[in-house]
């Protein structure tokens, strides 16, 4: 189990993008890719404008799911990386989240310091009037997939996961 929590942790890491699934007030659900990062309480934040769908989704329905895939598997090479997650999601204008955002900084340069080219910001998010928000998800529940697959089935198995100990002692790490 060590070595899945190990993996999975690095997939936090070395992923750009999680995979958020909302639902509006109807429950009509909604799938985005959102370009995110991360703290060390493990809590996901991303930034989107609040007029796109899931930002609406959220403030009719403050919960989501999250998945995060390693994208570099092969089928029937191995066994896929994969973190699932859902919990409560709260929205921030920038000014609300002034002393997180050096752990969102450093995860953002964490992460560019691996692209080849590094993608431009935007300079609209600061600003109070902007649309632009700040959306953090909290996950009550994650599972990852087991590496041994269903005892059964042989197929994909979600098996809970407390990465709470492992991700924080990560991210400290590269603090130093």
């Amino acid at each position: 189990m060590d070595d899945l929590i190990d993996d999975v942790t690095r997939l936090i890491f070395e992923s750009s993008f999680l995979t958020l699934a909302t639902a509006d007030d109807d429950g009509v659900p909604w799938v985005s890719p959102v370009e995110f990062a991360c703290d060390e309480e493990l809590q996901f934040y991303w930034f989107s404008p609040s007029d796109t769908r899931h930002s609406q989704n959220v403030r009719a329905n403050p919960r989501a799911a999250l998945a995060i895939y390693d994208c570099t598997y092969v089928p029937r090479e191995g066994q896929p990386t994969a973190l699932y997650g859902e919990g409560p999601v709260e929205e921030f204008h920038q000014s609300e989240l002034e002393a997180e955002l050096p752990s969102l900084q450093r995860w953002i340069s964490w992460r560019d310091a691996g692209r080849k080219t590094p993608r431009p910001r935007s300079r609209d998010r600061t600003d109070e009037a902007s649309p632009w928000r700040i959306y953090r998800l909290h996950p009550a529940h994650l599972f990852a997939l087991h590496p041994d697959g269903h005892p059964e089935h042989g197929a994909h198995l979600r098996v809970p996961v407390d990465l709470a100990h492992s991700f924080a002692r990560a991210y400290r790490s590269r603090l130093a």
